[in-house]
């Protein structure tokens, strides 16, 4: 391997380490206090369904359009 290919891929497993750090930083935060951890947890699954539901709605909607103005 050249070396700067090995230095690529040490900066990146630093990164990525460093991110994983504060990323459980940050969930043993919240985490900590119950209500907070709840109220967390509850607006996240709140995101989830939304955006589950755009998803559908978007393909739902995407077959009763025309392609490029050709009816399928």
């Amino acid at each position: 391997m050249d070396t700067k290919q090995i230095a690529v891929y040490l900066i990146i497993a630093g990164a990525v380490i460093l991110v994983l750090k504060f990323i459980k930083a940050i969930i043993s935060f919240i985490l900590s206090d119950f209500l907070l951890g709840l109220g967390s947890m509850l607006m996240i699954g709140g995101a989830v369904f939304l955006a589950l539901k755009f998803i559908r709605e978007d393909r739902n909607d995407a077959k009763d359009e025309p392609f490029r103005g050709i009816d399928q």
